[in-house]
């Protein structure tokens, strides 16, 4: 199930200024392939080239928007030794117009602040992972989209491992060109995070805190000095930081579920939720949110003013700075929606050329009948709860 919207012209298909009439929500046409299917993850590079990866009949499935129509790009056979292939996580950035921005170690470029224009190449990066019947375990599946077709990437195996197995990978975030990090966590007991680092075209296992029963699903990052992931510590919230040297576990507020997403504006702004819970970093400590949404799972922020809640009943809110307005979803998809990621899809444009940004929800769909929908409300938000 997808969903593309807009807040003041947060839409491609129209001007990038100026507020918006009626409901900024759209579904978009369905997948061309029979269900049952489910999506996990979106990326985008632009309003143009857009992905949703996931899960149809037992096999990854990986989908591109064109700004028009959907297509399903053929991928690498799937092995008849896997059961239950699948795609967690997505990145996708344009890497042919990213410069150097002078703010971190030498080598690295920063990707979210140089237009992307539509000569330049597509990078996608796609994760998950699959029971493997031969091996008895879990193994980690890692593919990459060059422009022009999909190919397997090796996945590392982790220190006291002989080969990549033993673990799944959730999501992946690409913070320079040809650098990404991508999380996950083993099948085994004890320390379950997991932390990959791909640079100079290879993966590397990263270390991590000794967290029990703990387990990483979902990164961002806005540079390679700045990436966070978060997940879980037994049932309970985890947030882990990584400064370009080492991953620290980061004090948050107590969470009573996992959670689910990141999304970061810059280094002193960062959102994540999950299990109804919302929190904000202001670049000293994460805070509790006050939300419009008792079931919060996915955080996407196009900047300090604009931020979009997605949660496990179709409920969507919007946040400009100052307040949270509460966001019917359209037909029928109030109560039956469970929205489990989102993204923003950044023009290709140059600023004032007319076209704005685009804001993705993808989910599943719950079968049966919707809960009550509520008036439509807003209030201003109470972010400095600890």
């Amino acid at each position: 199930m997808l969903l593309a919207g807009d807040e003041r012209g947060l839409r491609s298909d129209r001007p990038a200024s100026g507020p918006q009439e009626g409901l900024p929500w759209r579904p978009l046409s369905p997948l061309s392939i029979e269900a049952p299917h489910v999506l996990s993850d979106v990326a985008a590079s632009s309003p143009e080239d857009v992905w949703v990866v996931g899960q149809a009949h037992g096999r990854p499935l990986a989908a591109r928007w064109d700004g028009t129509s959907w297509s399903v790009p053929p991928g690498p056979p799937p092995s008849a030794a896997l059961i239950g292939a699948g795609l967690e996580g997505v990145a996708a950035a344009r890497t042919g117009h990213a410069v150097p921005d002078g703010s971190g170690p030498a080598g690295h470029t920063d990707l979210r602040n140089e237009p992307a224009g539509r000569d330049a190449l597509a990078e996608v990066i796609a994760v998950g992972g699959a029971y493997d019947r031969l091996l008895g375990t879990e193994i980690p599946l890692i593919r990459h989209w060059d422009g022009t077709g999909w190919a397997e990437m090796a996945a590392p195996a982790l220190p006291d491992a002989d080969s990549a197995q033993g673990y799944v990978l959730t999501d992946v975030t690409m913070v320079a060109p040809a650098e990404a990090w991508a999380v996950g966590h083993g099948s085994g007991r004890g320390n379950g995070l997991v932390a990959l680092h791909w640079h100079h075209d290879r993966w590397h296992p990263a270390g991590l805190p000794d967290i029990a029963q703990g387990k990483l699903l979902a990164v961002c990052g806005t540079s390679p000095w700045d990436v966070w992931a978060v997940g879980a510590a037994d049932r309970a919230g985890l947030v882990v930081h990584y400064d370009g040297r080492a991953w620290q576990r980061i004090r948050t507020p107590a969470t009573r579920f996992p959670l689910t997403d990141v999304t970061a504006v810059s280094p002193d702004d960062a959102w994540c939720a999950g299990g109804g819970s919302v929190l904000r970093w202001n670049g000293r400590k994460w805070s509790r949110v006050k939300t419009p949404i008792e079931s919060a799972n996915t955080v996407t922020a196009v900047s300090a003013t604009d931020v979009w809640v997605g949660g496990a009943q179709g409920e969507l809110a919007h946040f400009d700075g100052h307040r949270w307005t509460w966001m019917t979803a359209p037909g029928d998809l109030h109560g039956t929606a469970v929205w489990r990621s989102s993204t923003v899809a950044l023009p290709t444009s140059a600023p004032g050329a007319g076209i704005g940004a685009a804001v993705w929800m993808v989910g599943s769909r719950r079968l049966g009948g919707s809960v009550s929908t509520p008036q439509h409300r807003s209030f201003t938000s109470q972010s400095g709860e600890g």
